[in-house]
């Protein structure tokens, strides 16, 4: 008796492929890549810069790693939304995420969504943290917080490029300085 196989492959049959594909399939396959399964290479290339913010966010922002954030962020870097007057560049972004991480020590996100098309990657997210240090001149509350975020980025051979966001910093301004209940 010879065994038999109850599942049929999905692959198809070598035979029926172009030779070139077959070739470039097999050395993808061995490289490990995403394109051994007919995924293209600019659809590599956006999970590549969806990846990049994904660093962003859980190396500097929640773990502040900012030897992280130098490699992460291009020289010629433009914030085009920058937060409270801060400069619209590397030097502002950092300073914002010191900022933040100093004010809100557990400061973390949850990525509800992220799409990249070209070279842009858009991030919806939610922001949590206790406020346990001043932040825009409001002393600690010790009050849990989130605020909602949206932002867009381009990545560029790997690197941060240009910012775009909008944001619900009133509504987090709001959660500090409402009287107490």
């Amino acid at each position: 008796m010879t065994p038999t196989s109850t599942t049929k492959s999905t692959l198809p049959d070598a035979g029926a492929l172009p030779r070139r594909f077959a070739v470039g399939a097999a050395i993808a396959a061995a490289l490990g890549t995403r394109a051994a399964f007919g995924e293209p290479a600019g659809a590599v290339r956006l999970e590549a810069n969806k990846a990049v913010i994904r660093r962003l966010i859980e190396g500097v922002q929640q773990d502040g790693d900012f030897d992280l954030f130098e490699r992460l962020f291009a020289a010629d870097y433009v914030d085009h939304t920058p937060f409270g007057g801060f400069p619209p560049n590397r030097d502002g972004t950092r300073a914002i995420y010191r900022m933040f991480r100093a004010a809100f020590p557990d400061w973390r996100a949850v990525i509800h969504r992220q799409v990249a098309e070209g070279d842009l990657v858009t991030t919806h997210k939610t922001y949590l943290g206790t406020h346990r240090g001043a932040f825009m001149s409001v002393a600690p509350t010790g009050r849990e917080t989130t605020f909602d975020v949206m932002d867009i980025m381009r990545v560029r051979d790997g690197r941060i490029t240009d910012h775009w966001t909008v944001a619900d910093g009133a509504g987090l301004i709001r959660q500090i300085t409402a009287p107490a209940r």
